[in-house]
């Protein structure tokens, strides 16, 4: 019975794009979810909104026959869920609506609550697909620039070291060769941790 359906579809699927312009495209309603009860009210009306409907595009609605059913109805009784003022109804899947005018199609299911479940969908059809958005320029560069803004120039430390001059007193000297050595690395630390905040 699967088999027979999976076969159904696919002879389905490509009769219409033997009889339908290269440019239509069919839409499964609810992709894999199908035409189900909705996990939520506003499952399907979320599903168009993602879709681009134009017109000589095909919507195929696949339920299971004898639990569901689609009908084509009116905006009125889209908006009351009306269940008598019908346009069309089918009830054996799938069914396949090509949309053969532009403007706003409205769809429900008329079995027990589903259309006041949310087990509704309205989709705008369109004459032509809208053009595409224009591209986004690149940034501008200030004229006479060839190249975009450098962040500035990091200032350099120049250490000179001083080798010590020649002591005539024998006794040891605390502000000799060490004390220079040390005052040089602390200059370089600093210049470092100043780097370091600057950037």
């Amino acid at each position: 019975m699967k088999k027979m359906r999976i076969i159904s579809m696919i002879i389905i699927e490509f009769a219409l794009l033997l009889f339908h312009c290269t440019d239509a495209t069919t839409y499964m309603v609810g992709d894999a979810l199908n035409w189900v009860d909705p996990p939520t009210p506003t499952t399907y009306s979320i599903w168009a909104s993602s879709n681009v409907f134009v017109k000589d595009d095909v919507l195929v609605f696949n339920f299971n026959n004898g639990s569901h059913n689609v009908a084509e109805v009116t905006k009125k009784a889209y908006n009351k869920c009306n269940t008598r003022s019908l346009i069309s109804l089918h009830h054996q899947s799938p069914v396949s609506i090509p949309l053969n005018k532009e403007g706003i199609r409205y769809f429900i299911s008329t079995l027990n609550n589903d259309c006041l479940n949310g087990k509704k969908l309205a989709i705008n059809v369109l004459q032509h697909l809208p053009p595409p958005p224009p591209a986004t320029p690149p940034p501008e560069i200030a004229p006479g620039s060839n190249s975009p803004t450098l962040p500035p120039a990091v200032p350099t430390i120049d250490v000179v070291i001083t080798p010590p001059s020649p002591s005539t007193n024998s006794a040891p000297s605390y502000f000799g060769p060490n004390v220079t050595f040390l005052s040089v690395m602390v200059t370089l630390i600093c210049g470092v941790l100043c780097q370091i905040v600057i950037v």
